[in-house]
């Protein structure tokens, strides 16, 4: 699951709500964490934007356990808030990997 070659996409929703910065932001964590664990099919990323600007990204996954969080300070501005409490999955269908919202599965 979840190797590097394998080709990426987006929704319509993510490709259309989330910032270009953010996507990147999102497929390079999941780098990180390739790097450091096995990875199931499922990857779930939940988005939390406080009052003083700072997007905090729970990232998590259940098979094996594993639980990171993310801050990204300053963002407030370039974060839609329509994306606050928002879950964005990213599926590994074994020909393919899709990034999208919770709701879009």
């Amino acid at each position: 699951m979840f190797e590097r070659e394998k080709p990426r996409y987006c929704t319509k929703g993510i490709s259309e709500n989330v910032p270009m910065e953010l996507q990147l932001f999102l497929w390079a964590a999941l780098e990180q964490e390739w790097q450091s664990h096995d990875m199931d099919y499922l990857q779930v990323f939940r988005l939390k934007l406080d009052e003083e600007g700072t997007l905090w990204i729970d990232y998590m996954q259940e098979q094996p356990e594993q639980k990171q969080t993310y801050a990204l300070t300053d963002v407030g501005n370039e974060i839609p808030e329509e994306l606050n409490g928002r879950k964005i999955f990213v599926m590994d269908d074994e020909t393919h990997i899709t990034m999208l919202f919770a709701e879009e599965y």
